[in-house]
């Protein structure tokens, strides 16, 4: 039970920092440097912690989409 939450929540995590990054991407310009530098940081560590877990996976052969 507890290794499907942290899956979840790696997951979501993943996908928030996608979103974020695209997001900070998008509205480059009208965002202040402290902003934007807030978005890029927190969406760098949720993408690396994502690919991390999903690299994790792969050495152990299970599939990191399926819930």
């Amino acid at each position: 039970m507890r290794s499907r939450i942290f899956k979840y929540e790696i997951m979501i995590g993943y996908s928030i920092g996608l979103l974020t990054f695209s997001l900070s991407s998008i509205f480059r310009n009208s965002l202040s440097d402290f902003a934007k530098g807030f978005c890029e940081g927190f969406s760098l560590v949720t993408i690396l912690a994502g690919s991390i877990y999903m690299c994790w996976c792969f050495i152990k052969k299970k599939n990191p989409y399926k819930i």
